[in-house]
């Protein structure tokens, strides 16, 4: 399998640079994520979650990855301010190399709702 898109999406992350980020994604992606209870679907409703969380994540260290036919996860670490979570992101890859559908994972619960009211708050929304 072809990892170049991934090793250039997790580049992209670190950078904070979101429009790399999505050219590495089918357009037709799906995102689970923690901070939602239902999937995102397509890159334009992917684009404002994304975008928020980048604009309140100081810092994603990716520690390791692991692959199988048509799947990767990657470890993580994500600084936001003093709250540190531990991650793994679970990608499905399309044919084409492309992230056909990721699942973001989340530890520990209590920096996963820190991390929560900090998009709520930046959304001017109540925490």
């Amino acid at each position: 399998m072809n990892l170049s898109h991934l090793h250039a999406f997790t580049d992209a992350m670190q950078r904070k640079d979101l429009d790399a980020m999505l050219t590495h994604m089918a357009d037709d992606i799906i995102l689970k994520t923690p901070l939602v209870a239902e999937p995102f679907k397509g890159k334009a409703a992917i684009r404002p979650i994304v975008e928020a969380l980048l604009g309140v994540v100081d810092k994603f260290d990716f520690l390791e990855m692991m692959q199988g036919p048509y799947h990767v996860s990657e470890f993580f670490r994500v600084t936001v301010g003093s709250i540190e979570l531990d991650g793994m992101d679970y990608w499905r890859i399309s044919e084409a190399g492309l992230i056909q559908e990721m699942t973001v994972l989340w530890r520990p619960l209590p920096a996963v709702v820190a991390v929560q009211q900090k998009l709520d708050r930046a959304e001017g929304e109540p925490a």
